[in-house]
């Protein structure tokens, strides 16, 4: 169960600093960009999301779709299938986005504290990035790939004049 008690450590940490990354942000603001060649908080905390949901699925968990997921990701081709930011696209609010968020922690963390580690080995259709085609190498991958899309949610915060966010850990 070591490995199991690793991964909700990680994701547990992560969760705080997503909510952190958004915390008291208005959703006028979600929408900006720093640049023109820079992503929305909204996208972001979309395709965050949609990583969530998919790592629920990874762990045999029957839950309903998330609703936005066609403006994330394109079922069509194979992984890496997800869909570039486009400033001419509407996204979630960061009010729905947080809801979101919360709501796929609770499923994702009850799963983790009842999970069978054999569902860790697990084949999944493709290798991740950072190597592996098991569930288990999913999850970690996603655990550098909310930390790389949490910093940069970060930045875009500082750099739309909010504080910076807090990294420590929230009760």
């Amino acid at each position: 169960m070591e490995s199991v008690e690793n991964i909700i450590k990680q994701y547990t940490l992560l969760t705080d600093w997503f909510l952190s990354a958004l915390e008291n942000i208005n959703d006028q603001d979600g929408c900006k960009t720093i640049n023109d060649t820079s992503n929305s908080l909204e996208w972001i905390a979309g395709h965050l999301i949609t990583g969530r949901y998919r790592n629920i699925i990874r762990l045999n968990v029957q839950i309903e779709p998330y609703k936005y997921i066609k403006k994330f990701i394109d079922q069509t081709i194979p992984p890496p299938n997800s869909i570039k930011f486009d400033k001419g696209n509407t996204y979630p609010s960061l009010t729905d986005s947080r809801e979101q968020w919360t709501y796929y922690w609770k499923t994702f963390l009850d799963k983790l504290n009842t999970l069978d580690e054999d569902i860790l080995k697990n084949e999944i259709p493709f290798n991740v990035l950072s190597g592996g085609n098991k569930v288990e190498d999913a999850l970690t991958f996603m655990v550098m790939h909310e930390t790389y899309h949490i910093g940069q949610m970060s930045i875009i915060r500082k750099a739309l004049g909010y504080s910076a966010m807090q990294l420590t850990r929230r009760n």
